[in-house]
């Protein structure tokens, strides 16, 4: 049987029989058109970003539908933002989603049975799971992004010193043990100190994981890397 997992929890647990035939969409570029007088054809600008993608579930309950309608919704809704989602018809992949839209049950016969459609707003990338595995390097070497898209990893730099990765050189500045680099937050820190005071960026840049491989050196200080890359396609 189908399922989903959406902030920890699984469909399955709420007795949900489920369709994914529309969870396939995928994320367009955003695009800003400007029709020009004289000339055919719209002149595009690209916001470099991609917008949200709504996926939708086809929902079915055959019995007891109030009881376990009230307390799936009740999960959904208890904790309001962005959570993890992952299927079964895309088992490789997790999206970031958010349940923003509302559902509209429709009920059988003495409220035993019911259908809905629940749709999630997604971010637009869909992350490999693959790129959760962290990567540990003791020496100078490379990673392959297998991917077409720009990965922002996660990085926890142990010792004081500099390590270039691709283009960007990254000083630590000072460290106790290790210092953790959140490069799509855009955030340094240790547990929960603080730590953007401690590093320099050449260009002012995090670090980005290009399709290909990345060279990364090892500068004179900087013992060791762990490496969460966060592969992600469309």
């Amino acid at each position: 049987m189908h399922q989903f997992i959406y902030n920890g929890r699984s469909s399955a647990d709420f007795g949900l029989i489920l369709s994914g035939e529309d969870t396939w969409k995928k994320a367009v570029p955003e695009l800003e058109r400007t029709a020009i007088p004289g000339r055919n054809g719209d002149l595009l600008l690209s916001n470099r970003r991609y917008g949200n993608v709504g996926l939708t579930y086809h929902i079915g309950i055959q019995r007891a539908f109030p009881e376990k309608y009230s307390a799936f919704m009740n999960f959904l809704l208890q904790e309001p933002g962005y959570h993890r989602l992952e299927d079964s018809y895309h088992p490789e992949h997790y999206r970031v989603a958010v349940m923003d839209a509302e559902v509209s049950p429709k009920v059988g016969a003495y409220n035993v049975s019911g259908s809905f459609d629940l749709t999630f707003s997604c971010k637009p990338q869909q992350y490999l799971k693959s790129g959760e595995r962290r990567q540990i390097l003791t020496g100078s070497g490379t990673v392959y992004n297998p991917t077409l898209f720009d990965a922002r990893p996660l990085l926890r730099i142990f010792g004081t010193g500099q390590v270039i990765i691709g283009d960007v050189t990254v000083t630590v500045t000072e460290c106790d043990e290790y210092t953790d680099i959140d490069c799509e937050l855009e955030d340094a820190y240790k547990a929960s100190v603080n730590k953007n005071g401690c590093l320099i960026l050449s260009g002012g840049e995090f670090p980005v994981l290009q399709p290909g491989t990345t060279g990364i050196i090892f500068g004179a200080g900087v013992t060791k890397i762990e490496l969460i890359p966060r592969w992600w396609c469309l």
